[in-house]
């Protein structure tokens, strides 16, 4: 979790400092305390040549060791191997020097890292970083040293842009911790997520669901598909989205964002970033008992939210609504009536002036196909089998996406399906 974005559950001040915090079990620690800017709070400290822990008193010295020990961990992967930018040089607003300050604060519970101080050097909005823990609330424990891996990714992300989306701060800096402690440890997280397919794919839920972590299997999408599994594509996004300061003002000003950068990115591939949701659309759907290698860790993923529309015996033509938001996909299973034969006609429309709709057959394997529905019906085969499954995705009508400015709007549109054209 990070303090110093828009929608942050933490409420802040103008330099994205946190305003309102839990009273820590100590009592000394409450409202309106920033911690660098009260050191006397916590008079302890170990360090390394790059990172200082402080902390409120010697009993707390080896929980201070140990997430020194994850800390420096996460930097050797992240930074030393993985490329990251390291976290800025603060010149000493937060602790004694330039190093990287970690705060140890007992009953805060939730871990974070908040910005510092912005960096007046560059002409794009980075910011020093300093990072909270509590090893032992909710996130401490056997969660502690992922949890303390995902927030050194946010200080890395602060050294090129820390006003983007809300959602790509989460999604990222999942998407590194699940590639190194593996997609199993966050079922949580994938179940929340698969429940909402027919979410704007960038939603930022105000942290009222795993939602925004959740959208790292986009990204670990875009990771194997595209980028041959290596993550540098990520390092490359951020460096893509500096602009200068004043997103947190106005998001319209958050130009370039991170949906630009991707596209960039993605066309340097042969690809674009449409086309990509699309092909996520329909790898989304081989998960759990239907995991076919389309998606890493495609089996310990939950299944992706469907609805089931029978139809009715004899009928010739029958109707099904769906409403996915913008860049949001509808799953539907289709089951033929008795009397229906193997094959049925399908046609789309809709009054949704904002979005284009793309329709795919999936759960076929080789037989998954996006069908042509702009010159009329296309016709779909059950073969041997009583139902096929829809993907319905809403794409941008006109090509154009803000993260920042599109809402959680419905596209409506409905289905015809019908034994003749």
């Amino acid at each position: 979790m990070l303090a110093g974005c828009a929608s942050d559950p933490i409420e802040q001040d103008d330099r994205g400092r946190p305003l309102s915090m839990r009273s820590t079990s100590r009592g000394a620690v409450g409202l309106g305390v920033v911690p660098h800017e009260h050191p006397e709070l916590w008079p302890f400290e170990v360090s390394s040549p790059r990172v200082v822990v402080h902390y409120r008193s010697a009993d707390e010295r080896a929980a201070a060791e140990e997430s020194l020990g994850y800390v420096e961990r996460a930097w050797q992967v992240q930074i030393d191997q993985g490329g990251a930018p390291p976290p800025l040089d603060d010149h000493g607003v937060a602790g004694p020097d330039g190093r990287f300050d970690v705060y140890i604060w007992r009953g805060m519970d939730e871990p974070y890292v908040y910005g510092v101080a912005p960096d007046d050097t560059t002409w794009y909005d980075d910011w020093s970083t300093a990072m909270v823990l509590d090893p032992w609330g909710y996130y401490g424990g056997a969660q502690h040293e992922h949890n303390v891996f995902h927030e050194l990714r946010h200080a890395s992300q602060a050294t090129n842009d820390w006003w983007d989306h809300p959602h790509i701060f989460e999604a990222e800096a999942t998407l590194w911790e699940v590639t190194y402690y593996g997609v199993e440890h966050s079922q949580v997280v994938w179940e929340d997520y698969q429940d909402h397919p027919e979410w704007t794919l960038f939603r930022d839920d105000g942290y009222r669901t795993w939602y925004m972590y959740g959208g790292s299997l986009f990204l670990l999408y875009l990771r194997d598909r595209v980028f041959g599994g290596d993550l540098a594509f990520s390092n490359a996004m951020w460096q893509r989205c500096r602009n200068a300061p004043g997103a947190d003002v106005h998001p319209a000003l958050n130009d370039p964002d991170f949906a630009d950068a991707l596209a960039d990115l993605l066309a340097a591939q042969g690809t674009s970033l449409f086309d990509e949701i699309v092909g996520f659309a329909r790898a989304r759907w081989y998960t759990g008992a239907r995991a076919d290698g389309s998606l890493p860790g495609g089996a310990v993923l939950p299944e992706v939210a469907h609805a089931t529309y029978a139809r009715g015996a004899g009928a010739a033509r029958t109707r099904y609504s769906v409403s996915p938001q913008l860049l949001g996909t509808s799953y539907v299973v289709v089951e033929r009536a008795a009397t229906d034969p193997a094959a049925l006609w399908v046609s789309l429309a809709t009054t949704s002036a904002a979005a284009r709709f793309v329709v795919q057959t999936v759960g076929g394997g080789d037989a998954d196909a996006r069908l042509d529905l702009a010159a009329g019906p296309a016709q779909v085969s059950f073969g041997s089998g009583r139902s096929i499954t829809l993907a319905v995705t809403a794409l941008p009508a006109d090509g154009a996406f803000d993260p920042d400015l599109v809402d959680t709007a419905p596209m409506s549109a409905s289905l015809t399906l019908s034994t003749a054209p």
